[in-house]
C-alpha cells in the first residue's frame, strides 16, 4: 500500500561548504524533519515532481510524505517552517510548507 503525500514544500538545501549533503538527493530520499513547535523529529520521504536529482545549494518545491506521523499530520498548515536533518543530526536544509493535502 502506497503512503499518501502529506504536504508540498519549498526546500532550500545547504551547500556542501555550509554543512549540506555532499551527495545529490534523489526521489525517495529519507531524512528527519524537525518542525518549529515539535520536540519530536519525523522521517520524511522526498517525492519529486520534476527533478531527477537535487544538489547541495539548490532550492526545490516538492512533495513530502511523513512516516509514522498520524498524530502530527493534523497540525500541518501552510507557512509552517521546518529543518531537514541527516542521519547524524546535522541540518542539511530548511523549508516552508506551501500546501497541505488532506
Amino acid at each position: 500500500m502506497k503512503k499518501s503525500i502529506h504536504f508540498k514544500a519549498l526546500i532550500n538545501y545547504k551547500s556542501a561548504e555550509k554543512g549540506g549533503s555532499v551527495s545529490p538527493i534523489s526521489a525517495g530520499f529519507r531524512a528527519s524533519f524537525q518542525f518549529s513547535f515539535e520536540l519530536k523529529t519525523y522521517i520524511g520521504v522526498h517525492v519529486f515532481e520534476e527533478d531527477d536529482l537535487i544538489y547541495a545549494g539548490d532550492s526545490s518545491t516538492l512533495d513530502i510524505t511523513l512516516v509514522d506521523a498520524e498524530g502530527f499530520v493534523s497540525k500541518l498548515h501552510k507557512g509552517l517552517d521546518f529543518e531537514i536533518l541527516d542521519n547524524s543530526g546535522n541540518i542539511i536544509g530548511t523549508g516552508i510548507v506551501t500546501e497541505v493535502y488532506s
